[in-house]
């Protein structure tokens, strides 16, 4: 049976906090009530604001009320209050069959309001009145002052909602206030039967707040929230009870059911239906998100006790809590100020969302269109197939049948859809850290990492740079001993923090680096940070060193969809990048890209099937057209796309950083997506050449891109028909690296460039694979030779800096289609070597392994491929 089905039978009724008008108008609140039984809805101003800010749900109402000059605040209440009508609709039949028990939609008042119970008052009951439904609730903060709002509301009959509920002791104070409330009417001579009222109990920011405060290796961590929600259970309990109330009860009184609220699970190292599962219980209602929604329907256990169950045991938690020296009633009042402040940010947020949609509805603005030309019947009829199919709504609900049938590598790599939302928990915590780490006088980090843990981190330095008194950032994810020595030569290892970056742990380049400076800095363990999975290696070497810190990331995201992970996230706030925005931003894509979108409308969905119906149509080299300010977004898309979808003999090849030229120079197997305008692409585009153009709004729009990106990969991976996100030859190079490493290395020789040249044919594409150290002054030659090539054979070119690219471009190369030729450049010699501790080789032995390696690798492939130095390259282009 369907766990959430099996919830209400428990007695709990289950909320989805997720409220807009396409979920409305397209069907699928509808759906989630007769699928899983959900018995209301609640709103709130975020999610409404990047409804509003990233989908086409409220085009055509925002452009008839610019029309008629309507203000930013007049426009929410006429789009919100036409959604809660409409919610209250869809769920009065199921308020009508259960008797007033389940079918409600609650409304907020405005945050300004929090600390005003006669403006509360006022307001509610004019909402109220302008709702005109039975089932709608409105949602009155539970501050000292909205205690004796509850109480005159209720006597006046409306349904209440207490939010921003964190102590026991306000929470009873708002349960008496209600009680009140009903005890006036009866007394007034009013019927009480049909008042409702739900207290929101909060309960994962609780641990998110006290765990920031606890020990990395505390026992009570990821338990005082659950053990204050069973208290405040209890408190329920004995407050409806008893003589006092079993006569309202008689006159027809409800109880004031606890809403157990914020029930998404943040800390990865717990199950991720924990405050579901804990607090299942008779007369209480859950609100969830969508995606904790879909993980219970999926694996969700129910124990009908649960929240009266081990009482004991969370009555000790508390008591341990307080002998630990952390105050649950400073924490909880400061939940309280921080959630009224969250919320009057969140709804200023909105009504400038809403001024600027408005403004540019007056003034007709409009992006330039993007023209597919012959892809354009391919690409609706994709859409047309993927809405058929359900493909956007399955990969919500992580259904790995849409990429294979075979779950592995899908089940567990799809926790990139919801990361944005459990990582704004941790922006505190994070930005904690980072002033932490600039007060003990760190001014330099260097990121130790390689592939999607490095190009994240190295596109948000190169965005947006070290901002204010936050640390420079530097990205080490080379072996090439030249770079890492000039880290030795040009910091201050005694102000620098290494960030050991690994989603498996045992990346042999970052363990290497490691090594290395940790013998440098002989062992000084408060300069290291490592940012990991839960149970790697290096989590547990971390740990028995003792690391500054050991950052546990959600294991259910691959490394090249970590962006807006912990991976980019730390490093992120070192520098001091606007994390907020970023999450928001792609919360906001998210939302346009939601289940109840139809595809052809899905911004990402989009995308995705233009990439992969391009590719069929033999359009594969997708070329990236982008501003300067964010060009670095080219390096991370690149891995993203060429890892994902190059295997199985089929992919995409990503051409990033090609000066745009004339049209003459491309083949007809380009695709075209640039943001922004181009000097160039006009011309691209008259000669049939596919152009996708995508809105750019600076750079603080990057986290709405990323998500994008993820997004439209996973559509192409199916559209491809392939599994975007394992990586089925990456072990290859390493595994013949090991075994050179371990045999001794043999050198090739190295090849004549031009017969390699002689064999490049239309469709191909031309691969620089530079074994060098990646400096800048060798990237600028790298890319004027492969200008040259792409000049004169017109096809696409591409550059990676070994061994980096191995973690990134490689698994293209060795799957992907065998139209790649391939240029491997390496030292002739080298000024110096590095020693590695501990190991029977050198950096210098291990980067030349790694080139040699991938050569054997890639001509045991039959790919096109030659030896050369920097200086043979350059003649051979000359």
């Amino acid at each position: 049976m369907n766990p959430l089905r099996q919830l209400r039978e428990a007695g709990q009724s289950v909320w989805l906090d997720y409220l807009r008008r396409g979920l409305i108008a397209g069907g699928g609140l509808q759906e989630l009530i007769d699928e899983d039984g959900v018995g209301g809805v609640t709103s709130n101003p975020s999610i409404f604001r990047k409804a509003i800010g990233g989908s086409t749900d409220y085009e055509a109402a925002i452009a008839a009320l610019a029309g008629n000059g309507t203000n930013a605040r007049d426009a929410f209440y006429r789009l919100a209050l036409e959604d809660i009508r409409s919610a209250c609709d869809v769920f009065l039949p199921t308020w009508e069959e259960t008797e007033g028990l389940h079918g409600f939609v609650s409304f907020e008042l405005e945050p300004g309001l929090a600390r005003d119970t006669k403006g509360s008052i006022v307001a509610a009951a004019d909402l109220a009145a302008r709702i005109d439904r039975p089932n709608v609730m409105i949602k009155v903060p539970g501050t000292e002052e909205g205690v004796p709002v509850v109480e005159e509301l209720t006597a006046a009959g409306l349904n209440v909602n207490i939010t921003l509920l964190f102590s026991v002791d306000r929470h009873e104070e708002v349960a008496r206030a209600y009680v009140a409330g009903l005890r006036r009417g009866l007394e007034a001579g009013q019927q009480i039967e049909g008042i409702a009222s739900v207290a929101s109990f909060f309960v994962s920011r609780v641990d998110s707040k006290v765990d920031a405060r606890l020990p990395d290796d505390s026992p009570l961590r990821g338990r005082i929230a659950i053990a204050n929600a069973k208290m405040a259970y209890r408190r329920f309990q004995e407050i409806f009870s008893g003589e006092e109330w079993e006569e309202l009860a008689a006159a027809g009184g409800r109880v004031q059911r606890p809403l157990w609220a914020s029930t998404s699970t943040k800390d990865p190292e717990l199950r991720d239906v924990l405050y579901v599962e804990s607090l299942v219980g008779p007369q209480t209602v859950n609100t969830m998100p969508q995606a904790t929604m879909d993980a219970f329907r999926d694996h969700g256990r129910v124990d009908p006790a649960a929240v009266s169950d081990g009482l004991d045991e969370a009555e000790d938690a508390l008591a341990r809590l307080e002998e630990a020296g952390v105050s649950l009633e400073s924490v909880t009042s400061d939940l309280v100020e921080e959630g009224i402040a969250a919320f009057a940010a969140d709804f200023e947020a909105l009504l400038e969302t809403i001024e600027g949609t408005l403004a540019r509805s007056r003034a007709g603005e409009s992006q330039r269109g993007s023209s597919l030309g012959a892809l354009d019947g391919p690409v609706r009829a994709r859409l047309d197939a993927l809405q058929e199919r359900s493909i956007v709504r399955r990969i919500w609900r992580k259904d790995h049948t849409v990429w294979k049938d075979d779950p592995t590598e899908i089940v567990d790599r799809l926790g990139w859809l919801t990361v944005a939302d459990r990582m704004h928990e941790r922006i505190e915590e994070l930005e904690a850290f980072a002033k932490e780490s600039v007060a003990d006088g760190f001014e330099t980090a260097v990121l130790l990492g390689m592939g999607g843990s490095s190009l994240a981190p190295e596109m948000l330095m190169r965005t947006f740079g070290a901002t204010g008194d936050r640390l420079e950032l530097v990205v080490l994810d080379t072996t090439h001993p030249v770079a890492i020595a000039r880290i030795e030569t040009e910091l201050d290892l005694a102000r620098t923090l290494f960030l050991v970056a690994s989603k498996s742990g045992a990346t042999v380049e970052t363990l290497s680096h490691l090594d290395h400076f940790w013998e440098r800095t002989r062992g000084a363990a408060e300069r290291f940070v490592a940012i990991t999975d839960p149970g790697t290696p290096l989590a547990e070497l971390a740990r028995e060193r003792g690391f500054r810190k050991v950052w546990i990331n959600p294991e259910d995201i691959g490394g090249r969809y970590s962006a807006l992970s912990l991976f980019g996230l730390v490093p992120g706030a070192l520098i001091g990048a606007p994390l907020r925005e970023l999450l928001d931003g792609a919360e906001e894509m998210g939302i346009a890209c939601d289940a109840c979108i139809e595809s052809k409308d899905n911004p990402a969905g989009w995308l995705g099937a233009v990439l992969g119906d391009a590719s069929l149509s033999g359009r594969d080299k997708l070329t990236l057209v982008l501003p300067e300010e964010i060009a670095s977004l080219g390096s991370w898309v690149e891995q993203l796309i060429a890892e994902s979808t190059g295997k199985e003999g089929t992919g995409i090849v990503p051409v990033v950083g090609e000066d745009l030229g004339a049209p003459d120079v491309y083949g007809r197997d380009r695709l075209f997506v640039a943001y922004g305008d181009h000097e160039g692409l006009e011309a691209i585009e008259a000669a049939g050449h596919p152009v996708v153009r995508l809105p750019y709004d600076g750079p603080t729009s990057l986290g709405r891109e990323l998500f994008r990106w993820e997004f439209a990969t996973a559509v192409a991976g199916h559209v491809l028909g392939i599994n975007p996100f394992d990586q089925p030859n990456v072990a290859e190079a390493k595994q013949a690296t090991a075994e050179i490493l371990e045999s001794g290395i043999e050198e090739p020789g190295l090849d004549d460039l031009p017969p390699l040249l002689e064999q490049v044919r239309p469709g191909d594409y031309l691969s620089l694979h530079a074994y060098l150290d990646p400096t800048d002054e060798t990237a600028a030659v790298l890319h004027r030779a492969r200008m040259a090539l792409r000049d004169r054979y017109a096809v696409a070119t591409t550059v990676g800096f070994g061994p980096r690219f191995l973690h990134s471009t490689g698994q293209l190369h060795k799957g992907g289609p065998a139209t790649g030729v391939f240029i491997q450049v390496v030292d002739p010699d080298r000024p110096r070597d590095v020693e590695i501790p501990g190991k029977p080789y050198s950096f210098g032995r291990l980067i030349d392994a790694q080139a040699l390696g991938d050569l054997r690798s890639l001509r045991g492939r039959g790919r096109r491929v030659a030896r050369v130095t920097l200086e043979q390259l350059l003649g051979g282009v000359a």
